[in-house]
């Protein structure tokens, strides 16, 4: 199906009164505990900012054409699995209350709920949608995201709203994407993460658009461009882990675009992404993480002096000294006037000195 048909009755506009509230917003909040994960606390975010980048963000597998078949298999939520019956063609009017977030009396699947491949989220279905067609990344997509206060969302939330898969910065929009990729037109859901709070997700319609799979190289060089300067914009604000995201999904196009960049400009912009990378990953406590991405950087791009210096202060951290301190120099023989490699290296010196020192008293009370 081609981008730009919708996938369902899709409403007119965008006004909150298109469609009613699901039940969880017409009364109370969702119920579930008050505190949640930060980036870089838990398993998807220990994934998604390490060193070695899966190709498909988020633990879910690549696929072709419709929706996330291996998802279906997993879970049998499918609704044709469960005999559900499609609804009659006929004018949208019709059909409109066929594909509004249903009530909680509606026809639910019945199962236990589902954890997701990786186990970052469960998700259990309140309501079954129609069809079998999934939205992906960059689909567009009708939703009414009920959650309680306080949860670190980009996304709209308690209202029903237009909002484009994956574009969201918050620390949770990335377990959102994920549920809401396995979920079907008229599907209600509910998100559940470890520790976490319960949100509520009611899929209306969405738009499907090409997968990164479908675009020619020049088309994903053009948007790893366009998430690693908003990757930029968001760690100047100090929103690491949003940053951090970016440059994945960026680094995930660049990969996907080929083996090996075909200019020199397009390898530079590979090292950067790595090198940027690293940076979100030592100021949120992942240095081995941070070393891997700038030796990566280094191996594009070897004159890459931020790569150079930003792995001396991951294998600093990790007490690996000596190493550190020839990166340091390496940096240093490129730009003599460099201070902040220049302070590094005397700091990495002062360590290793108070090390052979501690060794060697140790050594003499040994032998003593």
């Amino acid at each position: 199906m081609g981008a730009g048909a919708p996938i369902g009755a899709s409403p007119p506009c965008n006004s909150s009164s298109d469609l009613p509230r699901p039940p969880h917003a017409s009364g109370g909040s969702v119920p579930g505990p008050s505190s949640w994960e930060l980036p870089g606390d838990n398993p998807r975010e220990a994934m998604l900012l390490g060193g070695n980048i899966p190709l498909v963000p988020y633990g879910r597998k690549k696929r072709g054409g419709g929706g996330n078949t291996h998802l279906e298999a997993a879970n049998g939520m499918s609704a044709a699995g469960e005999g559900a019956e499609p609804p009659r063609a006929g004018c949208e009017e019709d059909q409109r209350g066929d594909l509004t977030p249903p009530s909680p009396d509606g026809q639910t699947d019945g199962r236990v709920p589902w954890v997701s491949p990786d186990g970052t989220f469960t998700k259990r279905v309140l309501q079954l949608g129609v069809g079998l067609d999934k939205p992906t990344l960059g689909a567009r997509c009708r939703v009414f995201l009920e959650t309680p206060a306080g949860v670190p969302l980009g996304y709209p939330t308690n209202c029903w709203e237009q909002l484009e898969l994956g574009e969201g910065d918050g620390a949770w929009d990335g377990l959102v994407d994920a549920c809401l990729e396995t979920m079907v037109p008229g599907e209600r859901a509910e998100l559940r993460a470890p520790g976490g709070p319960v949100l509520g997700l009611s899929l209306a319609t969405f738009t499907p658009v090409p997968e990164s799979w479908q675009l020619g190289p020049a088309e994903k060089w053009a948007l790893a461009r366009q998430h690693k300067e908003r990757g930029t914009e968001l760690y100047r604000t100090g929103e690491l882990g949003a940053a951090a995201r970016r440059y994945t999904r960026a680094l995930h196009l660049a990969i996907a675009a080929g083996p090996a960049p075909p200019d020199a400009a397009l390898a530079r912009l590979r090292a950067d992404l790595h090198a940027n990378l690293a940076a979100c990953q030592l100021r949120l406590g992942q240095p081995g993480h941070a070393a891997q991405n700038c030796a990566k950087a280094l191996l594009l791009w070897p004159s890459h002096t931020k790569a150079s210096y930003r792995r001396g202060l991951a294998r600093a951290a990790m007490n690996d000294l000596e190493e550190a301190a020839e990166d340091f120099r390496a940096v240093l023989a490129a730009e003599p006037g460099n201070t902040a490699a220049r302070r590094e290296l005397e700091r990495v010196g002062r360590r290793v000195r108070e090390r052979d020192a501690r060794l060697a008293r140790a050594m003499t009370r040994l032998f003593s």
